[in-house]
């Protein structure tokens, strides 16, 4: 069984249309092997309470809201790519030091809200110490990590806590030192196997805090596509041309879904724990797709993947991403945390310090063998003062998530598969 994910050319043609096709979210399910593999230890559940999958929920709901906003000033000829759970992760952190309006604020922005501090922290605590343990074939790393300067005071209790729910490194530095830079950047790329090389490019003066996250995922495919069947194909990108991209081929089993708007495919990573997810409109363009996305639609879309098996076409992209998210998180309801009104007297008790910049930094390589990825998020303080194949030949949107919960891992937009983006 397949679906095809693309209209006759003959259609295309007559209706100018440029389609989006969206790669969903990776997501961690239930143990199963692919077919042909050798014995592996199966890897574990991510079990959750009932209480920590509505928190799933409201990280989703955070993901898409976070996703609308940077795509809505996404060109139409850049991909994107970002890591809503690694902003999570960040933020999460940075709550432990907020007070007042402004942990109302990040509360609200983050969907936290209904939840104890407790609970979020023990949420995202089980998530770092489970998540690596689902398939012992997937790679996932997740790190976090607290610098300061050496001449700021911070809260001890603000320390502890993170260093015992989310197991960040705590580090008093010389932020004058150029060796600072050199350090931060290398536990970056150290954390993301090389993929993200560098968060900092230097210390502001009036910078003392740099609270950072890092996620790396490497899985192969259930089924891994014969590289002998990779050709150069067509990809219809939104500017009204075509650019000859690498496009990997294969009967492999995959879950479906379409209707007369677009057309879904899902293609599980090894033992059926993580997957990613492909959307392609049809009769609408990818950001006004996006535009319409909600945690409602999301997932009666993903409850209605049938189990298939078929030839797909897709294409192979590799590209990195970056943003920074002053702005969105602005417009989403955490604008007080960036001004001289932030309340983080729970980092320090005379208060004085505002987020300075949050950059987000994010990978993508997808091949014949499976995927890589890669995320960093940097929260910086400053002081106040047999059917038709599968074929994916339009821009698409594009999400990592876990299948048993649904936790969204990454999301993003390939309009042309050959960018390269900027590290």
């Amino acid at each position: 069984m397949a679906i095809n994910l693309v209209k006759t050319t003959h259609f295309m043609k007559n209706k100018h249309l440029l389609w989006s096709l969206s790669i969903l979210l990776i997501t961690f399910t239930s143990c199963k092997k692919g077919v042909g593999d050798s014995i592996t230890e199966p890897g574990m559940d991510l079990n959750l309470t009932p209480a920590e999958q509505q928190r799933v929920i409201a990280d989703n709901g955070f993901t898409l809201k976070l996703f609308k906003n940077l795509a809505a000033s996404n060109t139409a000829v850049t991909n994107l790519l970002v890591s809503p759970l690694s902003v999570n992760f960040a933020f999460g952190m940075v709550n432990n030091g907020s007070n007042g309006q402004t942990l109302t604020a990040i509360s609200n922005t983050m969907n936290y809200n209904g939840f104890t501090q407790t609970e979020v922290n023990s949420y995202y605590s089980k998530l770092i110490t489970d998540l690596p343990k689902i398939d012992p074939q997937t790679q996932i790393n997740i790190a976090n990590s607290i610098w300061y300067k050496q001449t700021f005071s911070v809260i001890p209790q603000f320390l502890a806590t993170n260093s015992n729910y989310y197991q960040a490194k705590v580090q008093a530095a010389d932020f004058s030192s150029p060796a600072t830079v050199t350090a931060i950047n290398q536990w970056v790329s150290d954390q993301t196997q090389g993929k993200i090389p560098t968060i900092l490019n230097g210390i502001d003066a009036n910078e003392v805090m740099f609270l950072i996250n890092a996620i790396y995922f490497k899985s192969a495919w259930s089924q891994k596509f014969d590289v002998a069947n990779t050709k150069k194909q067509a990809f219809y990108t939104n500017n009204a041309t075509t650019v000859q991209a690498d496009f990997m081929s294969g009967t492999v089993e995959h879950n479906t879904y379409s209707d007369q708007d677009m057309r879904i495919l899902e293609l599980p990573y090894h033992n059926k724990k993580y997957s990613m997810v492909m959307l392609m409109p049809i009769t609408k363009s990818v950001k006004e797709m996006t535009a319409g996305l909600d945690s409602v639609k999301w997932q009666n879309w993903i409850s209605k993947l049938q189990s298939g098996n078929g030839q797909v076409i897709i294409p192979k992209f590799k590209f990195s991403d970056n943003a920074t998210l002053n702005q969105p998180l602005t417009t989403l309801g955490m604008g007080i945390a960036f001004t001289r009104d932030a309340d983080f007297t729970r980092i320090n008790a005379n208060g004085g310090v505002m987020i300075s910049e949050i950059k987000h930094k994010t990978y993508i390589d997808v091949n014949e063998e499976g995927t890589e990825a890669a995320a960093v998020t940097s929260v910086g303080f400053t002081a106040t003062s047999v059917l038709a194949p599968i074929t994916i030949d339009h821009p698409f949107i594009f999400a990592i998530r876990e299948m048993k919960t649904g936790l969204i891992l990454f999301t993003g937009i390939v309009n042309n598969p050959l960018l390269n983006g900027n590290q």
